[in-house]
């Protein structure tokens, strides 16, 4: 009698200590998010980590939120609406931007997408699931929304104008594009960008769980059986399981300073790489400030990158 008595004590404590607080994570991790404020919409970047960068940022972000985009959509395979903005230039060349984790489609990449549209490409950005204006009741961490991308893809590729395309993923948006490398048949893709990405979302968590000191290694199995029972996906595989079985080059970029995604989860994801490949880390960059950091050596190293795959001369 005891025993049952010593088990039935556990049992109720480990519901209400682990499976409790570890399912109401996973719905606070994997829930809506609404995007961002734009930076140019702060004022001011004043105390944040993007303030040393303020007067490149601000302008860019200003700049291209000021062009005329087209409002697109397309439909993902479990049906969620997806949204997006287009920004078109009827160049043969078409730069798909993917955002990260609560960010700001634009204004992650502003840095990125002035000086594209400065060399004449197409750019979208999109919006991805359970963000914004897209639908969706649950994001993925990037392995939903690497199904995602593949639409987006298909949509451009349809367009015969179009010869090469760009996928350049920031934080969750490039662990996303990480996962899609294997499943990108379409040969209009010439180059895959990896900013700052993550391994999975199983190790982000961990790390972002130990950086607020929780129990990690009592939470996060309940949170993968969790996931798998709600989005049918295992948050434990590795972007570097896709990875190692890509055949387009990928070009990793990761910061020094990332105190985000540690930069050890970007060399573990270039190591996977089975394509060509190019890993460039930026002394001293924050989590998604390794292109702006790094100022015009990053953007030659980037452009030269790109410019070796496309069919015709990146200007």
């Amino acid at each position: 009698m005891i025993i049952i008595i010593i088990l039935i004590v556990l049992a109720v404590s480990y519901i209400g200590f682990i499976v409790v607080p570890a399912v109401l994570l996973y719905r606070f991790a994997f829930g809506r998010k609404p995007c961002s404020v734009p930076l140019n919409e702060f004022g001011t970047l004043e105390g944040t980590r993007y303030a040393p960068f303020s007067e490149t940022l601000i302008p860019a972000d200003k700049f291209v939120h000021s062009q005329p985009f087209e409002e697109i959509s397309v439909t993902a395979r479990d049906g969620v609406l997806l949204r997006g903005r287009y920004l078109g230039q009827n160049s043969p060349r078409t730069m798909i931007f993917v955002h990260g984790y609560a960010g700001a489609p634009i204004s992650n990449f502003c840095a990125q997408a002035e000086r594209f549209y400065s060399l004449g490409w197409n750019l979208l950005f999109i919006t991805e699931r359970a963000h914004g204006e897209s639908g969706g009741k649950r994001l993925g961490l990037g392995v939903l929304e690497q199904y995602d991308l593949l639409n987006w893809i298909d949509l451009e590729a349809q367009k015969s104008s179009v010869e090469d395309i760009v996928v350049y993923g920031s934080s969750m948006g490039s662990t996303a594009v990480a996962y899609a490398s294997d499943k990108i048949t379409c040969p209009k893709v010439r180059t895959l960008v990896v900013d700052c990405g993550f391994v999975s979302p199983y190790r982000q968590l961990a790390c972002d769980g130990r950086t607020r000191k929780l129990p990690t290694v009592l939470l996060l199995p309940v949170m993968r059986l969790v996931a798998w029972l709600d989005i049918h996906e295992d948050i434990h595989r590795t972007a570097g399981q896709s990875l190692k079985n890509t055949h387009i080059p990928v070009l990793f970029i990761h910061g020094e300073a990332d105190r985000t995604v540690p930069i050890a989860q970007g060399r573990e994801n270039y190591e996977a790489c089975g394509s060509e490949k190019e890993f460039i880390a930026v002394a001293g960059a924050d989590h998604i400030l390794a292109y702006v950091t790094g100022g015009e050596e990053v953007q030659r190293k980037t452009e030269e990158f790109i410019s070796k795959h496309m069919k015709g001369k990146l200007s």
